[in-house]
């Protein structure tokens, strides 16, 4: 790098993720990473205030630098950041340093061992199976948009980009009928159900609803789903799901409840909700309810619950075994371990439509686990 006018160039460059790989490897390659000490005086001092033109950026050590893209991606998807400070961006690089996050290790960016595979795995993509009241089972992704089905004074349509559509074309049904939404690895969809609702299906999840709503407003779910209710005081909206009911009025939260998870969260966006009767929720808050019944609030960042919905993952102090469960849940993969992985937290946002051999080659760079593709199964090894 000639000087420093171009170095900061190419370092704003590469925070809007605009640098090609070649660019990425010079400017990996400029910052040495024996420097620690200055990074934490930086942390520490009043630097806050200063502009990126203004930090001696060739002391940045560059283990903390590969690990500042992934944790602002992160921060830029909250759309808490009008502008980017390079010091708030080395603080919490230096917490994903110390605490052992999602950076490229230390050693020559070329170093990490390339996954072995034979295939590379495409990510999942909208589409569903509708089951209908009488049995009916209806392909989501096959069928053109337009109308699916009428039944009992109901008309189900699809819109051009694959979101499934109720609307009452009738009185309102005495005797309820139900329909089932299923998507299974590898697929997620959207619905809006007769009262205006909408929900976003995540992969192997199961809503169960009625087709038209009497007296109350109550759906099934497992798996893991984003609402958006419509707002009927008269009506409150409930959500069954493993081990809770959810009730609110009119309000966006998301709940996850997968089976192979030790847990159900469900986080708030707007509005409140309701838990099991007393728990009551504030915007930014997720309650878990773990298998005894017992339930811990706490603050989390909605807008990475939601990450989904949204076409990303976003990994906040996650281990290699959660990672991959939401993987394999997307890219329809069987998830195999060749011995006991490392004990590492990982943060990061990685787009969802990205081939897995994208995902997983940033892991490596941690080396903490490498992969083998073979077919649909990929294989973690130590």
């Amino acid at each position: 790098m000639e000087n420093q006018a171009q170095l900061i160039a190419l370092f704003n460059k590469y925070l809007l993720n605009e640098c090609s790989l070649e660019e990425v490897k010079e400017l990996m390659q400029y910052f040495n990473s024996d420097q620690r000490e200055l990074l934490e005086e930086m942390v520490t001092s009043e630097f806050e205030k200063l502009t990126l033109e203004e930090v001696d950026l060739p002391a940045l050590p560059k283990r903390v630098f590969d690990g500042i893209k992934f944790r602002i991606e992160a921060v830029k998807t909250r759309k808490l950041w009008p502008r980017i400070r390079i010091v708030a961006a080395a603080s919490i690089a230096f917490a994903v340093m110390v605490g052992g996050y999602f950076y490229y290790n230390s050693s020559n960016i070329n170093d990490h061992k390339e996954i072995v595979y034979q295939n590379d795995i495409a990510p999942g993509k909208e589409g569903a199976t509708l089951t209908l009241a009488n049995g009916q089972k209806i392909l989501i992704n096959n069928t053109l948009a337009g109308n699916i089905a009428t039944q009992a004074g109901v008309k189900i349509s699809k819109t051009a980009n694959g979101e499934i559509i109720y609307e009452v074309t009738a009185d309102e049904n005495k005797n309820l009928t139900y329909n089932t939404l299923t998507t299974t690895r590898g697929e997620q969809t959207r619905v809006r159900l007769p009262d205006g609702t909408i929900v976003f299906l995540n992969s192997t999840s199961v809503l169960k609803y009625p087709t038209s709503f009497g007296k109350e407003r109550k759906v099934e779910l497992t798996g893991e789903a984003y609402f958006e209710v419509a707002h009927n005081k008269a009506k409150p909206f409930k959500v069954m799901s493993k081990g809770q009911e959810v009730e609110v009025l009119g309000t966006h939260f998301n709940i996850n409840n997968y089976t192979d998870e030790v847990d159900t969260r469900t986080t708030l966006l707007e509005g409140s909700v309701r838990l099991n009767g007393n728990t009551i929720l504030k915007p930014g808050e997720q309650a878990i309810l773990s298998k005894t019944g017992k339930i811990l609030v706490e603050q989390v960042a909605v807008d990475d619950v939601i990450a989904w919905t949204n076409g990303k993952f976003i990994f906040d102090s996650e281990s290699i075994e959660s990672i991959m469960r939401k993987l394999s849940r997307w890219y329809n993969i069987e998830v195999v371990y060749e011995g006991e992985v490392k004990d590492k937290q990982f943060a990061g946002s990685i787009s969802r439509k990205d081939s897995i051999s994208k995902i997983l080659d940033k892991i490596t760079f941690t080396q903490a686990a490498h992969f083998k593709i073979e077919g649909r199964r990929v294989t973690v090894i130590p």
